[in-house]
């Protein structure tokens, strides 16, 4: 793997994020991988929750891809090999919570986990500073600044 430490057109944030994630071994094989994590991190940032609400959670988030048949909804074969990674990631860590009358795994964010969220936040925002960020924003008619 490329050492970053010496990259001039990153931040050092980025650069710590980006060190983070290598020394823990937490690597994503591609990019929606990547942002599926990112998203549980996010709905964790703000409560515990059991598996199916993060499929719910993640559903909603994609409800006009998945109205419009562009996407299919989450499902447990998915989403339960991405918590249990992220557990052994340190990222997340579980207990056991009661959800309809029935034992389920309730989850939560790690303090590893909660820096590598917030590092991550970060990194939106050095990269939105970026050409092709810039790029996409406004082809998206977003703001962005340059």
């Amino acid at each position: 793997m490329k050492d970053i430490t010496n990259s001039e057109h990153i931040s050092d944030e980025y650069k710590k994020t980006l060190i983070l994630l290598k020394e823990k071994e937490i690597t994503f094989k591609g990019a929606s991988k990547a942002f599926s994590t990112f998203l549980v991190m996010w709905f964790l940032s703000k409560k515990d929750m059991h598996g199916y609400l993060l499929m719910k959670k993640i559903d909603e988030f994609f409800t006009p891809q998945i109205e419009l048949g562009l996407m299919k909804s989450t499902k447990a074969n998915k989403i339960y090999p991405l918590l249990k990674n992220m557990q052994e990631k340190g990222l997340i860590e579980s207990y056991e919570g009661i959800h309809k009358k029935k034992e389920v795994k309730i989850y939560r964010l790690t303090e590893d986990g909660k820096n590598i969220y917030n590092l991550t936040k970060k990194e939106f925002s050095y990269n939105k500073k970026r050409k092709i960020w810039i790029e996409l924003f406004n082809d998206l008619n977003l703001q962005s600044k340059e």
